[in-house]
């Protein structure tokens, strides 16, 4: 129990680690300022950029299948265009970015887990962890700002649920498998941003946002004959979570 715990806690304080090394690590000329660069965009020149984290996700006022999932870990590789405007860089960034989170069963899915053929769960396990895939294009607003770089960020794209099975034993003796259904819809995400420059074409980042996905039209790609193929068993919901990540940002082409 302690060990799923600790995994998302690290991440997160990872993430908050970084954030703060931003305000402390120094770079002496950035690469910005080695270009002429506008000395309140932090180190951001016009050009491409690719943004490599790694971080946590977590499930926000959960409901459906999501309720019987934990925080988890989280991946995401974006891609962005930061344009000129008048003689410098412009304020808004533009981007596409793939997410990819894995989230680990509930410890309290036996409480409240009732099996079909009676009596009370008295195991569970997941085969896998639940998954969920996001392919969004970004808008990002930089706040002029010399040494770190806030920015406010917009997203709006696709989103996949994908609840892992879980396999059960109850306390009648029987065992069973608990197969929910696949879900996708659109989402929209809003959050925030701080990018420190460290030295050439590479910086740190960290961000967070909330993130709501579309994911209650439709049955999507329900199982059929599945142990929650019914509306009282696996709900049709909205997904809700929020992410927190850091990592690496690099120039390109340059």
């Amino acid at each position: 129990m302690q060990n799923l715990r600790r995994g998302p806690r690290a991440a997160i304080s990872t993430a908050i680690r970084v954030a703060l090394a931003m305000l402390v690590v120094g770079s002496g000329r950035s690469f910005a300022q080695d270009r002429g660069g506008d000395p309140m965009a932090g180190g951001l020149v016009v050009g491409e950029y690719l943004r490599i984290g790694a971080g946590a996700t977590l499930p926000v006022s959960p409901q459906g299948s999501l309720r019987n999932w934990s925080q988890g870990t989280g991946i995401s590789l974006a891609y962005e265009n930061w344009p000129s405007f008048g003689a410098g860089i412009g304020s808004v960034g533009f981007g596409i970015t793939a997410a990819y989170s894995f989230l680990p069963l509930k410890n309290d899915f036996v409480a409240r887990f009732a099996p079909p053929s009676g009596g009370t769960a008295e195991s569970a396990s997941a085969r896998s962890s639940a998954r969920i895939l996001e392919i969004t294009s970004n808008v990002r607003i930089r706040i002029p700002s010399p040494i770190v770089m806030p920015a406010v960020t917009f997203g709006l794209g696709f989103i996949n649920w994908a609840p892992g099975s879980v396999d059960y034993q109850s306390s009648n003796g029987t065992t069973g498998n608990v197969k929910y259904s696949h879900r996708s819809g659109a989402e929209v995400s809003v959050g925030g941003s701080l990018d420190r420059q460290l030295f050439d074409r590479y910086a740190l980042y960290a961000e967070a946002a909330y993130v709501y996905g579309f994911t209650s039209f439709g049955q999507g790609f329900n199982v059929p004959n599945s142990v929650c193929s019914n509306a009282g068993c696996d709900p049709l919901k909205n997904t809700t979570f929020a992410t927190i990540r850091g990592g690496l940002r690099v120039g390109l082409g340059r």
